[in-house]
């Protein structure tokens, strides 16, 4: 099934699927990531080789939860991120309606940096929501947002060709020590992984 959003082509994998994440394989487009999915990725070391390929943002309060709470604690991974922010690989952008912030926060009792992430996405014509959150996924679903996870983010750059099968199953079963992902998926991960060619 191939879903057109503007100029981007994505279809839904039938052998993975989170939820019915889509699956995007066209490249060079305009990611909101939320704090969990942006420190996921850069735990697996895939940030470095996303943001060479999208275009990330990321909302001022995204950037207070990945950044200077982690610097508190003496995250390596804040550090990271916040270089990459400084060499402008990712962007931050200041939320412009902050009404539709408060509504959002009020329907769905979402927490602020996914409300935020998610209007985001919207203020900037964004083509991918990066989140992990599962109360943030229904809202998504809702809005009809299209989103990714940071399991799925390994499964992409593996049928992109941005990383290799070796390197794949390393990511997912990080993903498996430091995400919140039930085994089943995990396994399912690494099952398509094993099955690709």
């Amino acid at each position: 099934m191939i879903i057109k959003n503007k100029d981007l082509y994505c279809q839904k994998i039938e052998k993975f699927k989170y939820n019915n994440v889509l699956q995007c394989n066209k490249l060079n487009k305009i990611i909101i990531s939320d704090a969990s999915t942006l420190i996921l990725l850069e735990k697996i070391v895939l940030l470095d080789k996303l943001v060479e390929k999208f275009e990330f943002i990321i909302s001022r309060e995204i950037y207070g939860e990945a950044v200077i709470k982690g610097k508190k604690i003496k995250s390596e991974d804040s550090y990271s991120i916040e270089n990459k922010i400084n060499s402008g690989t990712i962007k931050i952008r200041k939320i412009k309606d902050r009404r539709k912030v408060n509504q959002i926060i009020d329907e769905f009792n979402l927490e602020k940096g996914e409300t935020e992430t998610i209007v985001l996405f919207l203020q900037e014509n964004a083509d991918i929501l990066a989140l992990d959150d599962h109360k943030a996924i229904n809202v998504c679903k809702i809005y009809k947002i299209p989103f990714i996870t940071a399991l799925t983010f390994v499964i992409t750059a593996l049928d992109a060709k941005i990383i290799m099968k070796n390197e794949a199953k390393e990511m997912v079963r990080n993903l498996g020590i430091y995400g919140r992902y039930k085994d089943e998926l995990i396994y399912k991960a690494l099952n398509y992984i094993g099955e690709k060619k």
